[in-house]
């Protein structure tokens, strides 16, 4: 039976071309390869070198050896990639979010459903990747914008968030009850650049606005706290992250129908029943607010 590290060796002798290349690159001596050559030769019958006083090379048997230990080598990283991802997914529970509020909600429920297992997740600007990811089986659970009809998903609504713009009191809109977000047309206006759709939405929606953006949230919330640009909050930002609006600002309702979002769970549907816990407190959790 061939070992492993025969295999290994006729594979880089077929990529290297030298003993010398060889013993280099996997750190064993060059008799140490010339002893697992000829026991290779041994064990399969057939000659795979042709060999010279000063020279070593494959011939045709050997070459066809040598690319078939190619394949299995593969097989064989593609099993151990297979398996530790296996292990990795049966530890973890992963989703994907749209943006970080229902993140905040949801991971502490899934931490209390599955206690021994790591919650992770990941935060995208599109739901493409998410159904990608879902269908992939990369995600467990995906939250959405919308409600996914396709009978291969199943579905619950979740929570909602609402977007204000915070101005301060002595802006030339801070009288107004609500604006639309093109009001802010030409504004500098300060930013998280991780907050998911939010992001590119308000973006998109607010023309010749300058974003400074920050990518370290506590700095983003310092730096609001001492400035007299607007930002942005919603209702569930200002709860979670215990942001009450500063004294000196004032939280200014958005009108934009995207400034309202309402997010749904969604996994595969044969992954329902399994999940079962998961949407039962979802449902138990919405039915509370």
């Amino acid at each position: 039976m061939l070992e492993t590290y025969m295999i290994q060796q006729l594979a880089t002798f077929a990529e290297e071309g030298t003993l010398s290349a060889v013993a280099e690159r996997l750190h064993i001596s060059q008799p140490a390869i010339s002893r697992s050559m000829a026991k290779m030769e041994k064990i399969i019958g057939v000659p795979l070198f042709e060999r010279t006083k000063n020279s070593i090379r494959l011939n045709s048997f050997g070459m066809l050896a040598a690319r078939h230990a190619g394949i299995i080598l593969c097989a064989q990283e593609e099993m151990l990639r297979a398996v530790r991802e296996k292990y990795r997914r049966s530890r973890t529970f992963s989703y994907g979010a749209i943006a970080p509020a229902p993140a905040w909600e949801l991971s502490p429920i899934l931490s209390q459903i599955y206690p021994g297992m790591t919650v992770s997740y990941e935060l995208q600007e599109k739901e493409e990747p998410l159904l990608k990811g879902l269908a992939e089986k990369r995600y467990d659970i995906v939250v959405l914008l919308n409600p996914a009809k396709d009978e291969n998903y199943f579905c619950r609504p979740f929570i909602r968030e609402c977007l204000s713009v915070l101005l301060p009191k002595k802006h030339r809109l801070a009288a107004r009850k609500a604006i639309w977000l093109k009001d802010l047309a030409g504004e500098k206006i300060l930013i998280h650049d991780k907050i998911g759709f939010w992001y590119s939405m308000v973006r998109r929606k607010i023309p010749g606005a300058v974003f400074l953006e920050q990518p370290e949230l506590a700095s983003l919330l310092e730096i609001v706290k001492n400035s007299h640009l607007p930002s942005f909050i919603t209702d569930i930002s200002e709860q979670k992250l215990h942001t009450p609006v500063p004294k000196d600002k004032t939280a200014i309702l958005l009108l934009d129908e995207e400034a309202s979002a309402r997010f749904y769970c969604v996994c595969r549907a044969g992954d329902a029943s399994r999940l079962s816990a998961v949407f039962s407190a979802i449902d138990n959790l919405i039915g509370r607010k």
